[in-house]
């Protein structure tokens, strides 16, 4: 899980030294101990291998790390290729604050005015030429100066700012990316009776059906065939358990497309057969008669339920 660092938009940094590293394949990050300043590493190339307290990284071309003060910094084994990395030093704001998670946010820095900065510990950068660009401006001012150090100051901010930016836009895009999944699920579970395809979901959400594929897999973890499928066999094993159904009606029942692929696929997912499921599992459900509301179970199937007036719910007593 990665840690977050949150200070009011009005805040400036208060930048201290950086630079450009590079070095050859076989080089190691000699260890280092962090006082009360930060370190931004960007890995611009190669692979930089690093050990922050007793978390380990590993970073590549676009990935940013920032690491944290009063913790030791080091190496863990020599890169494997050339490398080369921006390093940037500098003191956060006093009212900063430690979020262990991105939901610890409230609704006023989601929105369009947010009132905080947010720096992810961790991040894969999208876009690193607009951030290039003022790193370059900002080693290149110098120090001699009140003008130069308040310069210095507003360039490490706008570079944090940026960041930021970054971060509630993905933030934001994983939402809605898990809202737009979520009705496509439901639409599902409502429709799981004609057995849509990727291009019956596609067309609904009016998505391309590979993007569709990409996102669904990317938000639930699986792909959406294998999700219907799953559906489909949760129906089956709550009728297995909670109807004395045959084997036949359960096929149906549970919007399979014929009793042998039922069969054949329940044991490919499960290790058993239809029968074998419901007799290892009848004992132990028949004290908890309860059905998932969420499970597609046909209306005419309920009047079957062991014992089981409307999904679970207690009988009323007749006097």
């Amino acid at each position: 899980m990665t840690n977050y660092y949150s200070f009011s938009i009005d805040d400036v940094v208060t930048y201290m030294i950086g630079g450009v590293f590079t070095a050859h394949e076989g080089w190691k990050h000699n260890p280092r101990y962090h006082h009360g300043d930060f370190e931004l590493i960007i890995c611009t190339k190669g692979t930089l291998n690093i050990k922050v307290a007793d978390q380990e990284y590993t970073l590549g071309p676009d990935d940013l790390l920032l690491i944290p003060p009063y913790t030791l910094m080091s190496g863990t084994k020599p890169s494997p290729d050339d490398v080369e990395f921006y390093w940037l030093h500098f003191i956060l704001p006093n009212d900063t604050k430690l979020l262990k998670s991105a939901s610890l946010l409230t609704l006023s820095d989601k929105d369009e005015s947010p009132k905080h900065i947010l720096i992810p510990q961790q991040f894969k950068l999208t876009d690193l030429d607009f951030l290039t660009i003022l790193i370059h401006q900002l080693l290149n001012t110098n120090s001699k100066n009140a003008y130069d150090r308040k310069m210095a100051n507003y360039f490490m901010t706008m570079i944090i700012m940026n960041i930021s930016k970054l971060t509630l836009n993905q933030l934001d895009l994983k939402t809605k990316d898990s809202e737009r999944i979520n009705r496509l699920k439901e639409w599902i579970r409502t429709n799981l009776y004609k057995s849509p395809t990727v291009q019956d979901m596609a067309d609904v959400m009016q998505l391309n059906p590979q993007y569709l594929s990409r996102l669904f897999k990317k938000v639930v973890g699986i792909p959406p065939k294998q999700y219907v499928l799953q559906l489909k066999l949760h129906t089956a094993q709550a009728l297995l358990i909670k109807t004395n159904l045959s084997i036949k009606e359960i096929s149906a029942n549970a919007y399979f497309e014929g009793e042998k692929l039922f069969m054949r696929q329940f044991k490919q997912l499960t290790g058993m057969t239809p029968s074998e499921y419901r007799a290892q599992f009848d004992e132990i459900y028949h004290n908890n008669q309860v059905i998932s509301p969420t499970l597609p179970i046909p209306e005419e199937i309920t009047k079957h339920l062991k014992d089981v007036p409307d999904f679970g719910k207690a009988p009323t007593d007749k006097k």
